[in-house]
């Protein structure tokens, strides 16, 4: 259904995804369309986020993190999610059907990093990508091969590896794209195009590159997430560039 790549490469995050998706008109639908053009990285107030199962999981988890973060100095993530799985439950999805894991930046003393959110049907927990480290998420039964996963984790390279921000750019992006066009070949709810968020760990700085044949569909997380970024936002094709700079109007502590 999808493939979530989401890496720290020690001065920079990354994170990646392809452009299926699996739509369904309801939970026991056995009718399933699937669609190879929608966009699953977003740019928001810290950064980037991404999600996979319940779409709208991600929409809500977003919103009610901004909430949170206007009423107190804390925000706790896993309360966080268990409001937004409690929301999608109210509003008629069933418990096993809102689930999915979403992946997003924030900042920290010493820099962004980039969290994990697992949603399961019975339990919720949050990680953090160590430096140096990948995390893939797809279906357990279509997982990339470990061998693959460790070869792809060994090409990182931190930016002090290349002569410029150009540089350091085309690396990673040859290297998402043959790991994009290796899965595809394997596995038809991959596609080989893919967007990709760089952000420069220290500065906040983001790039988005959208490989050709791009997105076309995405959600709408609500006119106040598309703005909280400030700067200046280019696109370019057939390769789509997408230059944001976040500076978030007050430090964030998440637990």
């Amino acid at each position: 259904m999808t493939l979530i790549i989401a890496a720290d490469v020690q001065d920079h995050l990354i994170l990646a995804g392809d452009h299926c998706a699996v739509l369904s008109r309801g939970s026991n639908a056995t009718e399933q369309v699937i669609i190879r053009n929608y966009q699953k990285i977003y740019s928001w107030k810290h950064g980037a986020i991404a999600g996979s199962g319940d779409v709208l999981l991600m929409v809500v988890f977003l919103r009610l993190f901004l909430l949170h973060e206007r009423q107190n100095a804390r925000v706790d993530v896993l309360q966080i999610a268990r409001e937004a799985k409690a929301a999608r439950i109210r509003a008629g999805s069933p418990p096993g059907e809102c689930v999915g894991n979403i992946f997003f930046t924030l900042p920290a003393s010493d820099g962004f990093q980039m969290h994990g959110v697992y949603i399961g049907e019975h339990r919720i927990r949050l990680e953090t990508v160590d430096p140096i480290s990948t995390c893939f998420s797809m279906q357990e039964q279509r997982s990339p091969d470990r061998t693959a996963c460790n070869a792809f984790n060994g090409c990182l390279r931190p930016a002090l590896f290349f002569s410029n921000t150009r540089a350091f750019d085309t690396h990673h992006l040859d290297l998402l794209r043959r790991f994009f066009e290796c899965q595809s070949a394997m596995d038809d709810r991959v596609t080989c195009s893919f967007d990709v968020m760089f952000l420069d760990k220290r500065t906040g700085i983001g790039r988005f590159w959208t490989a050709p044949d791009g997105m076309g569909l995405r959600v709408s997380l609500g006119g106040e997430l598309e703005s909280a970024g400030e700067g200046l936002v280019q696109r370019k094709r057939p390769e789509a560039l997408f230059l944001q700079v976040f500076r978030p109007s007050k430090p964030c502590r998440a637990e």
